[in-house]
C-alpha cells in the first residue's frame, strides 16, 4: 500500500511539479489583481444661450473617485481627454439654477469605473448681458 502512493507520487514527478508551479502562479495573479482607487479633479464648463453668461457657481471642479487596474489608471490621470466636462445649461434660463454633474459625461479608459463624484450638483447663476447692456446705455 505504501508502495502504491510513492509510486504514484514519483511518477511523472517533473510534470507534477510543473502543473503545481503553473496552478500557483495563476492562484497569486487571480488573488493578487486587486482594483486600486484614485481621486482626480475634473474642471467643468457650462455652456449658456447667446446673451447670457455664468457670473457665479458653487464649483469651478468636481473631485471624481475611480477604481481599475494601476495600468488603466495610469491611463486616466495622463488622459487630456477627461480633463474637463462641459455641460449645456442654454435651456435653462435666467437665475439660479442647479446642474446635475451626469457621471456619463466623465471619459474613462476601458476597465476603470467611476465610484462618485462630489459635488454631484453645483448650483450657478446666470444672467442676461443683453439686459445689462441695454441697461447701462439708457442710464447715460
Amino acid at each position: 500500500m505504501r508502495r502504491r502512493w510513492s509510486n504514484a507520487l514519483t511518477e511523472n514527478f517533473s510534470y507534477k511539479v510543473v502543473a503545481l508551479f503553473i496552478s500557483l502562479i495563476l492562484w497569486l495573479t487571480i488573488l493578487g489583481r486587486r482594483d486600486f482607487v484614485l481621486s482626480k479633479n475634473i474642471d467643468i464648463e457650462l455652456i449658456t444661450a447667446p446673451g447670457t453668461q455664468v457670473v457665479a457657481q458653487t464649483a469651478d471642479h468636481v473631485k471624481v473617485k475611480v477604481s481599475g487596474p494601476r495600468s488603466s489608471l495610469k491611463k486616466f490621470l495622463e488622459s487630456s481627454l477627461s480633463q474637463s466636462i462641459t455641460l449645456d445649461v442654454s435651456q435653462k434660463g435666467e437665475g439660479v439654477v442647479y446642474v446635475d454633474i451626469p457621471l456619463n459625461k466623465i471619459e474613462v479608459p476601458i476597465g476603470v469605473r467611476i465610484l462618485g463624484v462630489r459635488p454631484n450638483q453645483i448650483q450657478a447663476e446666470i444672467v442676461n448681458v443683453k439686459g445689462q447692456i441695454d441697461d447701462k446705455q439708457e442710464g447715460n
